[in-house]
């Protein structure tokens, strides 16, 4: 082909021509990149209605723009609360109902669990920009209407909610509380522990940031990380970086738990729904 082209007087246009051709395969392969990614990254799940049998158990409602977004809140007098984000394929109810009814009174915090968009019996837009006000709407939900202050506020974060986490405890630095359960620094870091191909210009291919390590300069909260080192999902090297960007950072460090044992496990109610979380573990 190259000794062709060299001889032919339209090789400047062949060249053109398999140029051409280059780009639009790299457009057509970006594109479908981007927009698959969603569906890598998020499996959207609807409530399990056993959850509404519990007591004090209360639909939170907020407004995004056009769209309302619901979240589920135990609410059990209780002078402090815990916010969670969840990680993929994940809802409040399924969380709520692992807890039991039995176990949430037995707590001393209550607990306000975040369903992203098209999560749980919400509509809306999937997208990062979204997901970020609708923690501003739920964190003025607890400040504005109940009363909360912010140092009665504990955050925490699995998998792809340990980003969220972060940008709630950068944007609210007056927190308690920070709790990270398998956290990344930035989501390409998972995203290219399964798929290791969005490296250089095809970082822009990953459509949710989630960079928890441009944030962790502003995050002043005690935080708290528990990560596995046998962590299929969520490569050990990430969690890392981020420790090495954090202040005032307590680690736990697991052997041998999968991804799903991080957060999944006896312990993990105690960093939910009660006071004391030092030397749990």
């Amino acid at each position: 082909l190259v000794c062709y082209l060299k001889k032919s007087k339209y090789r400047f246009k062949y060249l053109i021509m398999i140029l051409t051709i280059v780009l639009e395969i790299f457009y057509i392969s970006f594109i479908s990149m981007f927009f698959m990614i969603k569906g890598f990254c998020f499996y959207p799940k609807y409530y399990n209605e056993d959850i509404f049998d519990y007591k004090n158990i209360y639909n939170v409602e907020v407004n995004v723009g056009k769209n309302k977004y619901t979240s589920l809140y135990y609410d059990n007098n209780n002078e402090e609360v815990t916010i969670l984000f969840l990680g993929n394929g994940q809802v409040s109810s399924d969380i709520f109902i692992a807890l039991g009814e039995e176990g949430l009174s037995k707590g001393n915090r209550n607990l306000l669990i975040m369903d992203y968009p098209m999560f749980g019996n919400n509509d809306g837009k999937l997208v990062e920009a979204e997901i970020y006000k609708e923690v501003d709407e739920l964190m003025n939900f607890l400040v504005d209407t109940e009363g909360y202050d912010y140092s009665n506020i504990r955050v925490c974060g699995y998998s792809i909610g340990t980003g969220v986490a972060c940008y709630c405890a950068s944007k609210y630095p007056n927190i308690s509380s920070l709790v990270l359960f398998a956290p990344y620094d930035k989501f390409a870091s998972a995203i290219n522990n399964v798929t290791p191909v969005f490296y250089g210009p095809l970082c822009v291919c990953v459509r949710y940031k989630f960079d928890s390590l441009s944030r962790a300069n502003n995050i002043k909260a005690h935080t708290t990380i528990i990560y596995s080192l046998t962590d299929e999902v969520i490569p050990p090297i990430a969690t890392k970086n981020l420790i090495n960007h954090l202040n005032n950072v307590n680690v736990v460090q697991l052997d041998g738990s999968n991804h799903s044992e991080v957060f999944f496990n006896l312990n993990t109610k105690f960093y939910l729904i009660y006071n004391e979380i030092t030397n749990i573990m």
